[in-house]
């Protein structure tokens, strides 16, 4: 069986405040947000040579926060994926602490052999680094080194034949893309 693969998407940047009326849930992406994940979507539909994706599956479905900019963050990133994933809006994501990523992982079926999750940080930072194994140190030291920005992707791969065995340090990171992109 191929080895499980999961995309992790720090939304992209939003405004300060959210509109009138509105919470931190409705803020929407900034215009440099916008710019970061529409140009993602364009690296990720490229796909293959020079990107830094080829060889990489890509992700059946898309685990989301429901908030604004997670959400027009997810739609922006998966427009030139052929075939997009399956976007689900899940309403634990948006606060969620990193145990419950890990459990929406876990319950995936495993007929899904890659997965999205479009969250928010302070969890996507400390995801970005709980999930690679201990003996990965070039990945450790990739992300320590470039951080975990807005509109960041990390690609982690697990030799697992099941989600139910996603944890902390059971990854091997695949690619680490960070804005500004360079995909036309």
């Amino acid at each position: 069986m191929a080895p499980r693969c999961l995309w992790l998407l720090r939304h992209a940047k939003a405004v300060t405040h959210p509109p009138d009326g509105g919470a931190d849930f409705d803020r929407a992406l900034a215009p440099r947000g916008r710019r970061d994940a529409a140009a993602l979507g364009r690296l990720i539909g490229i796909g293959g040579e020079g990107s830094g994706l080829a060889g990489i599956a890509q992700p059946e479905v898309a685990l989301v926060s429901p908030a604004a900019r997670t959400a027009a963050t997810a739609e922006l990133v998966v427009a030139n994926m052929a075939p997009p994933p399956r976007m689900e809006l899940v309403p634990d994501l948006y606060g969620a602490e990193p145990e419950q990523v890990f459990d929406l992982l876990r319950s995936l079926p495993d007929t899904v052999a890659a997965a999205m999750v479009v969250g928010h940080n302070p969890t996507a930072h400390a995801l970005a680094l709980d999930l690679i194994a201990k003996k990965d140190k070039a990945g450790r030291t990739t992300v320590v080194h470039k951080g975990f920005p807005t509109c960041a992707l990390g690609i982690y791969a697990f030799d697992l034949p099941h989600w139910r065995g996603v944890g902390s340090h059971t990854a091997h990171l695949k690619g680490l893309f960070i804005p500004p992109f360079d995909a036309g």
